[in-house]
């Protein structure tokens, strides 16, 4: 079973940058937490702190591709090196203005500059693996291993970030996010031996537009529905927990959820598969789907646990889909920027369904909010299988070739 990441890790200089950016991407899985966590506590509603950890996700959705287009052009670290300066700044500057009960505006705006700048650390590792894998079987594993990264950092990271946030410092998931980006920003952007070298945009280069690919923007479409559920199902856990007088057990339920995804994620980049990726994808998010409606069942804690670490079975396994079709589809030279397309997507999906899951909880209590990823995921499900022949490979191959075709003498 662990052969094929025996096999990955054996590649020059894997090891040390898969480690670094796990550091680095960190903030993933806490700080949108975190600022709810915070700023809740502080504020008293869950609406604002739904709306400020929108938008962070919202404009940190706008800015991605952008960046990631200017990651391929000018390298990783000339980048990334100075946003990540600003960042951290815009962080230090929200938690200031937020206990000092500043003006609120002020919350969003910083909130707003430092989702601008945070980039998509995880478009950056995979592009280092692209460029470092001799094969689609090394590609698939180590897609597959990332995704289980991803988990290990949402199985640890809601339970430590909420105990802490409601037991000892309030903007304790802030303050962890701060350091993981400078501590992994260090380790990460300094290794510039595996750093894909950068394109230069050519003037007569056939490189294709990212999203005129259909594929492309139906996996967009599918994993904004994604992010929807993820954003929905954080304020829903924490209010769910708080409602019953359990909110520091919040980040066990939703450890449990990235439990389950871990594991499958680990299962999944072990298998030799022969099933063809976008109908991989279609299949797990149907799964998925299916398993968001089983938590109408949750009456408590722990039903709610048990619930979520089921349906976290199937998270892992669309993610590591989701971008091996990206990876297929993607236009020469290009390939940081059409996965940074997925953090793009699933950020504008985190935001709305936090922010629309907030509403809900403050009217209709954190029961009727677990819809919303039900519904969500019900919706990608159904786009994924009604078009799922757009994810072909073959079809992004003819379009490569009536392109040369009208420009080529």
């Amino acid at each position: 079973m662990l052969s094929n990441y025996r096999e990955i890790f054996a590649l020059p200089g894997a090891l040390r940058f898969t480690i670094a950016g796990l550091i680095t991407r960190m903030p993933i899985a806490i700080l949108g937490l975190g600022l709810v966590l915070f700023i809740q506590t502080v504020t008293g509603s869950y609406g604002t702190a739904g709306a400020v950890s929108a938008t962070y996700m919202l404009v940190q959705a706008i800015a991605n591709p952008f960046i990631a287009k200017q990651v391929d052009r000018r390298g990783q670290a000339r980048v990334m090196v100075p946003l990540t300066v600003v960042h951290i700044v815009a962080l230090c500057l929200l938690m200031l203005s937020v206990y000092l009960h500043l003006w609120l505006g002020l919350a969003f705006v910083f909130a707003g500059i430092a989702g601008a700048t945070v980039g998509s650390v995880g478009a950056l590792v995979r592009a280092r693996w692209a460029a470092a894998a001799q094969d689609q079987h090394q590609l698939d594993s180590a897609f597959s291993w990332e995704a289980v990264a991803d988990e290990i950092l949402f199985v640890t990271g809601p339970v430590v970030v909420t105990a802490l946030a409601t037991a000892v410092l309030p903007p304790a998931g802030v303050i962890a996010s701060i350091i993981a980006v400078g501590v992994g920003g260090a380790l990460f952007y300094t290794q510039r031996g595996t750093e894909p070298a950068p394109e230069p945009k050519a003037p007569r280069a056939v490189r294709g537009k990212v999203l005129s690919n259909s594929g492309i923007l139906l996996v967009v479409a599918c994993e904004l529905c994604f992010g929807v559920n993820f954003g929905a199902l954080d304020v829903s856990a924490v209010a769910f927990a708080d409602e019953q007088g359990l909110k520091p057990l919040a980040g066990v339920s939703l450890a449990a959820y990235a439990a389950g995804s871990l594991i499958a994620g680990a299962i999944y980049g072990s298998i030799n598969w022969k099933v063809s990726v976008r109908r991989r994808y279609a299949a797990t998010l149907v799964l998925l789907a299916l398993g968001n409606w089983m938590c109408q069942l949750a009456v408590g804690m722990v039903s709610l646990s048990l619930v979520l670490f089921v349906v976290g079975f199937m998270i892992a396994p669309s993610l590591i889909a989701g971008s091996s079709v990206i990876q297929e589809l993607a236009p020469p030279k290009r390939l940081t920027e059409a996965l940074a397309w997925i953090g793009t997507s699933m950020g504008f999906g985190v935001s709305i369904g936090s922010f629309v899951a907030g509403l809900i909880i403050d009217r209709h209590g954190a029961h009727a909010a677990l819809l919303l990823p039900a519904c969500a995921t019900t919706l990608a499900a159904v786009l994924a299988v009604a078009f799922n022949g757009r994810f072909d490979p073959a079809i992004r191959s003819h379009a490569a070739r009536q392109a040369r075709s009208v420009i080529e003498p």
